[in-house]
């Protein structure tokens, strides 16, 4: 049996900016905040993840950078 690959936090960042923009295309605000909060939300754990070091830190960087 095979897994499914898990999303990385950068399509993850990727999808809820898409629901974000979709959210003010429609006029919802409540779904327009709550996609940014979901967004805070991986950029914060993504420092946390730079500042933890690692790996991967670099990586992390990165992402946060094109996301900011």
């Amino acid at each position: 049996m095979s897994r499914k690959k898990k999303p990385d936090l950068e399509q993850i960042i990727e999808e809820l900016e898409e629901a974000r923009l979709l959210a003010l295309k429609n006029e919802s605000p409540s779904a327009a905040i709550s996609a940014s909060m979901g967004k805070a939300r991986v950029l914060a754990l993504l420092q946390d993840k730079i500042r933890e070091g690692g790996e991967n830190a670099e990586k992390y960087k990165q992402i946060l950078v094109d996301f900011i």
